[in-house]
């Protein structure tokens, strides 16, 4: 795709793609739009600002003459986005978060999209979003990495992913950006028990008592190993919940058949954010873990 759009475009502009892509990565320029995380592969990622993703744009339409259709193409199929990463708090440093039986906690709230938190924590009224392509569907990829186990005694193995009972949710919080999401600093509790301190027993029927196709990721099945996974939501994916290839992924890989089909990045609006649930059921059950992170990719 990258080379039959590159035909499209004079040299001039084909030099300034490759020189973006070699640049080394400018902290100062990194700091508008990504949160610090621990995580070696999204410290390792190119993270264009917002001044880059402009400049380009401006470079293949204004002084390379490129109609704006091919622009958003050519933007899209490289992947040149703006992106922000949330990442999970630890309880303290060196540990890591066990959820047990019924005490289902939020891991971390991803910046409402295409909104930057610093702004958001000044600004009380009318907060205004960073620049985005599309007024209400701009959103492009949503990455999700874990670091985490259950409570079992044994290693990965084949087919471990049935019959496990830990496992992750994502939950959408519409127009987070006009909750007040963030005082003083300070990230607010915007659902229901989202820090587990009361159990909620799950009663027959209860959507939550069981994982559903919705599910990002489930844990191995009594495994003790750490299951480090990256889950890549992408807005043209197309695999439908109900075909084989999406029956082979859930039982293979852990993740969630109705999320193969692009649906939930695409249906993403401006100002939702993301909640990422841990979970646990039934007893003896147990969720542990170590490292959490979510990063929204959005089109400009």
């Amino acid at each position: 795709m990258l080379a039959a759009l590159a035909i499209m475009i004079p040299h001039g502009a084909r030099r300034a793609l490759r020189r973006i892509n070699e640049r080394e990565v400018n902290e100062n320029d990194r700091a508008d739009n990504l949160d610090t995380t621990d995580s070696n592969s999204e410290n390792s990622e190119y993270v264009p600002s917002t001044w880059d993703v402009l400049q380009v744009r401006a470079l293949l339409q204004w002084r390379m003459g490129v109609p704006v259709e091919i622009v958003d193409e050519i933007i899209d199929a490289a992947e040149y986005w703006l992106s922000t990463t949330a990442t999970m708090t630890a309880p303290e440093k060196g540990t890591h978060r066990v959820i047990g039986k019924d005490r289902d906690q939020v891991l971390l709230k991803t910046a409402p999209l295409c909104y930057d938190r610093k702004q958001l924590e000044r600004s009380s009224d009318s907060p205004q979003p960073l620049p985005h392509r599309s007024s209400t569907h701009p959103c492009r990829k949503i990455v999700f990495r874990l670091s985490s186990h259950d409570q079992g005694s044994g290693h990965i193995y084949p087919d471990m992913y049935e019959h496990s009972w830990t496992w992750f949710d994502a939950e959408i919080i519409h127009g987070a950006h006009a909750q007040k999401m963030y005082i003083d600093g300070e990230e607010q509790v915007l659902l229901d028990n989202e820090k587990g301190e009361t159990a909620i027993s799950r009663e027959s029927g209860d959507p939550l008592l069981l994982p559903s196709a919705d599910k990002i990721q489930l844990n191995g099945a009594r495994v003790s190993d750490k299951q480090d996974v990256e889950i890549v939501w992408h807005y043209q994916d197309d695999i439908q919940p109900d075909s084989p290839a999406a029956s082979d992924i859930e039982k293979t890989k852990g993740r969630g058949r109705a999320t193969l089909d692009g649906r939930f990045v695409r249906e993403m609006q401006v100002g939702d954010s993301i909640a990422v649930w841990a979970r646990a059921r039934f007893p003896g059950w147990s969720n542990h873990v170590h490292r959490a992170s979510a990063t929204v990719y959005w089109a400009v």
